[in-house]
């Protein structure tokens, strides 16, 4: 599915900062199957952001980074 729309700067930190939390919650979790659907979601984020533009250094960017961005 393709479309002409794109993410506002905003959205994109708020969506990696959405992935960083995603990613400590399964690397925390111990309830098998909330672990595999934090896993799930985390790769439905990845391939949206992939299809965004989003580079990969991105998702390893800290988080203050992410948030002394969006003060900018």
């Amino acid at each position: 599915m393709t479309n002409d729309s794109s993410l506002t700067p905003e959205q994109r930190d708020g969506l990696l900062e959405t992935y960083h939390d995603l990613l400590d919650l399964a690397e925390t979790c111990r309830v098998p199957a909330v672990s595999a659907a934090l896993r799930g979601a985390l790769a439905e984020l990845r391939v949206a952001l992939d299809g965004q533009g989003v580079e990969l250094e991105d998702y390893y960017r800290p988080r203050t980074a992410l948030r002394l961005a969006r003060a900018a």
